[in-house]
């Protein structure tokens, strides 16, 4: 990404659409909670930009805000609270999940 252009609510409905995809899954549970939580707006922009990027590029992506975003260890908490939150949209919270919360957690 050559330049950060997303609000930080922007950056926030892209992270979770992301995260939302990773047990192939995207429950109408967790779309409705990122509406609800961000926006339909912003919604519809950025499911857009998610399905243009390769899944390495998003991951790109949102390392490409770390600095911007969640520099610290209290910011970095909150998204990792509001992921938390999307994983629990559904009703389960599966190993998959899980394990890139953990994933997540080391790497941003």
């Amino acid at each position: 990404m050559s330049e950060l252009k997303w609000s930080y609510n922007e950056f926030l409905t892209f992270l979770l659409i992301y995260i939302a995809h990773v047990d192939m899954e995207f429950a109408e549970e967790e779309k409705a909670m990122i509406k609800k939580n961000l926006g339909e707006k912003n919604y519809d922009k950025m499911l857009a930009e998610f399905e243009s990027m390769s899944d390495f590029a998003a991951y790109q992506a949102i390392m490409d805000y770390k600095g911007v975003y969640y520099p610290t260890a209290e910011q970095k908490a909150e998204i990792m609270e509001k992921i938390k939150d999307l994983f629990h949209a559904d009703g389960e919270f599966n190993v998959m999940e899980k394990e890139l919360m953990h994933f997540l957690s080391l790497m941003m």
